[in-house]
């Protein structure tokens, strides 16, 4: 175990097989190559992605395919190289989530630039997609954001 310093949940002490390593950074944060999925609550689908050596750099992500099932990547021989990934190892890929301040029911997920992770070698890399592909593929359909406060409850109880 390793206590890791975040600020949004103080200190926190996490295993050093739950460590992912980016070796190529995010984008914007080359530098920044360890983190960490933190759960928010056992029946809540969000989670956090937090850096082991930057207390303050924390993203909200969801898997990709709890938003759209047919969700695909082709990754290059390169990525899989990189990523050690072979036939039989479990991929995740996780969208990064960005929600407007006072507007949780406009919240997005990017997946232009998905997080792909080898779980078995706990290795993983930002992708960069093409254009076509949304920068921000929204949580909640029309309907939802009919009545946002329902979503808004839902948000502020679970996140």
């Amino acid at each position: 175990m390793m206590t890791i310093q975040t600020s949004r949940f103080g200190e926190l002490e996490v295993s050093e097989e739950t460590l992912l390593t980016f070796p190529s950074g995010l984008v914007g944060f080359p530098a920044v190559r360890q983190f960490v999925v933190l759960d928010v609550a056992e029946d809540c689908h969000y989670q956090w992605f937090q850096a082991i050596k930057e207390p303050d750099l924390a993203f909200v992500i969801i898997d990709v395919h709890l938003l759209n099932s047919e969700f695909h990547v082709e990754v290059s021989d390169e990525g899989l190289a990189e990523l050690e990934i072979t036939q039989t190892d479990p991929v995740l890929i996780m969208a990064v989530i960005t929600i407007p301040s006072g507007q949780p029911e406009q919240a997005t997920a990017n997946f232009r630039a998905p997080l792909v992770v080898n779980l078995r070698t706990r290795k993983g890399k930002q992708l960069i997609l093409h254009e076509s592909i949304p920068l921000r593929f929204p949580l909640l359909s029309e309907n939802e954001a009919v009545h946002p406060e329902a979503a808004i409850v839902n948000e502020t109880a679970s996140v």
